[in-house]
C-alpha cells in the first residue's frame, strides 16, 4: 500500500470518527434534553392519595422530606391558621368535584418553613405540586399572575388538573 493510500485511509477514518462523534454528542444533548424536561401533561399521583377527598392534618417537616426521599408524588397546602387568606383556601381545597377526589397535605408554615420546601414557598397560603419527590409548581400569594387560583374554585380545580391526573 502507498503512502499516499494510507494518508487517503488515515483521513477517511478521521473523518468518520468525527461524524460518529458528531452524531453521539447531538443524540446525548437530545436524550438530557427531554430527560430532564417533564412533559407538560398531567401524572398521577402515588396511589394511596386516590379515592376520596381529604386534608391529611400534622404533617411535619421531617415527614416532608421523608416524602420527597420517597420520591412520592403528592400535594401539600401550606397554610397558617392565623391568616385571613387561610379558611377560604381550604374551603376551595376540600371542596373538588367528584371527579377530582384526592388527598392532600396540610403543611402548616411553622413547619413548611423548616423544610426544602421554604425554598420554593415563602408566602401563604399556598399549594405546592410535588412529582417524584420535586417540587414540580405552587401558587405564588405574593404573584398577581397566581391570583385568579386563590379567587376562585373553578380555577384553583384547573389548575391542579395541569399537572395531577384524575
Amino acid at each position: 500500500m502507498s503512502v499516499e493510500s494510507a494518508q487517503k485511509k488515515t483521513k477517511t477514518f478521521k473523518i468518520a470518527a468525527l461524524c460518529i462523534l458528531i452524531l453521539a454528542v447531538f443524540a446525548i444533548v437530545i436524550v438530557i434534553t427531554f430527560s430532564q424536561s417533564k412533559p407538560d401533561m398531567p401524572f398521577r399521583l402515588s396511589d394511596e392519595y386516590y379515592g376520596t377527598s381529604e386534608m391529611l392534618t400534622g404533617l411535619t417537616a421531617e415527614e416532608y422530606e421523608k416524602l420527597l426521599s420517597e420520591k412520592r408524588s403528592f400535594v401539600v397546602m401550606v397554610d397558617k391558621p392565623g391568616c385571613i387568606t387561610t379558611p377560604p383556601m381550604r374551603e376551595r381545597m376540600a371542596n373538588f368535584p367528584d371527579n377530582m377526589q384526592f388527598k392532600y397535605y396540610q403543611f402548616m408554615w411553622s413547619e413548611a418553613k423548616e423544610s426544602s420546601l421554604h425554598n420554593y414557598v415563602t408566602f401563604v397560603p399556598s399549594v405546592a405540586i410535588i412529582r417524584e419527590g420535586e417540587v414540580v409548581t405552587w401558587l405564588r400569594a405574593d404573584s398577581d399572575e397566581d391570583t385568579e387560583y386563590f379567587n376562585s374554585a373553578e380555577a384553583l380545580q384547573s389548575w391542579v388538573a395541569k399537572y395531577v391526573a384524575f
